[in-house]
């Protein structure tokens, strides 16, 4: 199993979402993420969907995707030709200096950003490949973590590759 990005670009309406989330769970395919936002096309939004699948329930998502009468296209991107990001904001324990600069020295390692400091804690933003943003995570775990949120991935051809 590896994780697999599909772009679908669909009509802008209510309902779009459940369905097409609907489809993907009834046979039986887990969403790892989902993002949904308006496009450069009016009347349309693309939606960014990540699955942990093999090359056979891929397929069958893709074909099963474009049944559904608003999809207007579907797409899967690749890794190698395509920007993939996810963005990720994590709260971690910083009771003491010396803590604090060696959490300041990771985050700039991966490149992150430190958004917020309180007496307690440091808050982190990082944008990247989802990959990297796992990896700084499980460096961040030692520290404790409070709180940790993620936006999911969206994702984006280059020079046009895949029709996009």
């Amino acid at each position: 199993m590896q994780m697999h990005v599909i772009s679908a670009l669909v009509e802008n309406r209510s309902g779009v979402l459940t369905r097409m989330s609907g489809m993907l769970t009834r046979r039986d395919i887990n969403i790892q993420s989902l993002t949904v936002s308006s496009c450069e096309k009016m009347g349309l939004s693309r939606m960014t969907i990540t699955i942990m699948s093999n090359k056979e329930e891929l397929e069958q998502a893709e074909k099963q995707l474009n049944k559904l009468v608003e999809v207007v296209k579907i797409s899967t991107l690749h890794k190698s030709s395509s920007i993939i990001r996810d963005l990720c904001l994590v709260r971690v324990n910083a009771k003491d200096t010396k803590i604090r600069g060696e959490i300041i020295q990771i985050v700039d390692a991966y490149r992150g950003k430190i958004v917020d400091i309180s007496l307690n804690t440091m808050t982190i933003e990082i944008t990247d490949d989802p990959r990297r943003i796992d990896k700084l995570i499980e460096m961040l775990r030692a520290y404790g973590i409070k709180k940790l949120l993620r936006t999911g991935v969206t994702a984006i051809s280059m020079n046009g590759a895949n029709g996009e």
